[in-house]
């Protein structure tokens, strides 16, 4: 007769979600540090794209990571749904302190960092937008100039570590899960 019940699980591994997550965020600040100084334009479709396809790579290959050896603490066996929360926790810790990256490029390494983004998007999308668009654009740089305020950075990087951790952990998740019954 085969045992097939559920082995109990360990408490959740908090220590290696903050290590993860340091991790994480240690490679998103280094990825978008190189984006910056090779002075890359970011407002262009095309850069976004391959930005948010290695930044959603990134926070899935370090949410696995974690989902497995919460796994292994385990007994080899975890559900999508702890291993959604644990995938969830590493990602969105991640992406939140990596936003401070921006407030202190912004702040203290490159005040004008915020014109030279708009210029990027002017430049970017200039050619496509309507005049009036662009014009009201041109006029309001408050979007930009928000960059510098704390505040700002700390909502923007909450909603950023929500979305970026709901997709990351969703698709960790659905990999790294492994129940007893399809083992």
């Amino acid at each position: 007769m085969e045992n097939t019940a559920i082995p109990a699980t360990a408490p959740l591994a908090w220590n290696a979600i903050v290590r993860q997550a340091l991790v994480l965020t240690i490679a998103l600040i280094a990825f978008s540090a190189l984006l910056y100084v090779l002075d890359i334009n970011i407002m262009k479709m095309s850069t976004s794209a391959v930005s948010f396809i290695v930044t959603i790579a990134l926070g899935v290959g370090i949410a696995l990571m974690t989902i497995r050896h919460q796994r292994a603490l385990d007994g080899g066996f975890i559900s999508f749904g702890r291993a959604f929360l644990v995938g969830l926790a590493t990602v969105a810790v991640g992406v939140f302190l990596s936003g401070f990256w921006n407030y202190i490029l912004v702040k203290f390494i490159d005040p004008n960092y915020p014109t030279r983004m708009k210029e990027q998007m002017m430049e970017a999308w200039g050619d496509v937008m309507p005049p009036e668009a662009l014009e009201e654009m041109e006029t309001s740089v408050t979007s930009f100039e928000r960059m510098r305020e704390l505040d700002n950075i700390a909502l923007t990087s909450l909603a950023a570590a929500l979305i970026f951790g709901l997709i990351c952990a969703l698709i960790a998740a659905a990999i790294g899960r492994r129940n007893p019954a399809t083992a």
